[in-house]
């Protein structure tokens, strides 16, 4: 037995008009459901590509963040080793930036800038070729009362970048720039105002135009 709504319902048959519009709207709703498959597949290629791109970017961006740390460990332990070997500390030891300067031509394939900077309290006590980043690079040594001062001096591309702040390894206060197509890595256990104040001295004056190095 059939229940008594549906025994005792009545049942009208809709107008022509009603069953138009209802069908209209059916089909609109059924066009909305497929329009996003071509979209959503617009979209999801936009997103994978967004994605991909920042992916890319923050691997580049680590692997230059770590880069620069094996450079900076490489660094340190390169001024260690000079500290620790008993006569590594200068292959050419002289107070005269025209006697270290020259030392270098036809062992290097540039020419490193020497200053003298015993004025400003930092003698120039020697130099000394090193191995760094893969490739041989001009060690200048100064001193700074009882503390010497590494100067690690190799070509590089790009622009100038200047004194960043000092990053401290293993005790050691280190500082990075470059100047004119060269990179230069400072290391010390100066304190690291000295150090950088240094550090700005051995760069020299920045280009006209340029910013000062910080």
């Amino acid at each position: 037995m059939k229940p008594d709504i549906a025994r005792d319902a009545t049942y009208h048959r809709a107008s022509d008009a009603l069953r138009s519009r209802v069908t209209a709207s059916l089909g609109r709703a059924a066009r909305a459901e497929r329009a996003p498959s071509w979209r959503q597949g617009w979209f999801l290629a936009a997103s994978f590509a967004t994605v991909a791109l920042v992916s890319w970017n923050i691997a580049i961006l680590t692997f230059t963040s770590a880069r620069g740390d094996d450079v900076e460990r490489e660094v340190v332990a390169a001024h260690v080793r000079s500290l620790m070997t008993p006569g590594h500390l200068n292959d050419v030891e002289s107070t005269d930036q025209h006697t270290v300067k020259p030392w270098f031509a036809g062992k290097l394939d540039f020419s490193p800038p020497v200053q003298d900077l015993a004025s400003d309290g930092f003698p120039l006590v020697g130099g000394r070729l090193d191995y760094l980043d893969g490739r041989p690079v001009a060690a200048l040594v100064y001193k700074r009362r009882l503390h010497v001062i590494n100067v690690f001096v190799w070509p590089t591309t790009g622009a100038d970048r200047p004194v960043a702040p000092a990053a401290t390894r293993q005790g050691y206060h280190v500082l990075h720039a470059t100047r004119a197509e060269m990179s230069f890595w400072v290391v010390s256990d100066l304190n690291a105002e000295e150090l950088a104040r240094f550090a700005r001295l051995v760069l020299g004056p920045a280009p006209s135009g340029a910013a000062p190095p910080g």
